[in-house]
């Protein structure tokens, strides 16, 4: 009897330790529209959002604060690179077109990403990390 309470003593501690040990899957890049609040550790200027979305097909585009833009993406475990973003040409206040231009160059050069434990999606670039929100 008392073999069989600790045989069933162990396998339930065993059972318990497998289902706290169990990884979440990992949450996925395409899908959701990202909404960025962190560029390079400042906050986002302005009142257009800036935003990102990774389609399945290796193309990636968004709202730049001023123009749309487009490009390709390409994962491979947690590395990213994002391919030459092209956007369309309408002028705003200089300052968000610098922020745009320090936004899409910083796309540009991204090396790789992870999620936060509250969800963000922060992507590592030559110049700093992105940050952003699912949208």
């Amino acid at each position: 009897m008392q073999l069989r309470l600790l045989s069933a003593t162990a396998m339930a501690g065993l059972a318990l330790t497998a289902c706290a040990t169990q990884t979440p899957p990992a949450a996925s890049l395409t899908g959701p529209e990202w909404r960025l609040e962190g560029l390079l550790g400042a906050p986002v200027q302005g009142q257009s959002p800036v935003t990102l979305s990774f389609l399945s097909e290796g193309r990636a585009g968004g709202a730049g604060g001023c123009n749309r833009y487009s490009g390709s993406w390409e994962q491979k475990g947690e590395k990213l690179t994002l391919g030459k973003m092209s956007s369309t040409l309408m002028a705003c206040p200089q300052p968000l077109m610098e922020q745009e231009g320090t936004y899409l160059h910083a796309l540009e050069t991204a090396k790789s990403y992870s999620f936060a434990p509250d969800g963000a999606l922060v992507i590592e670039t030559a110049q700093g990390p992105l940050k952003f929100r699912r949208n």
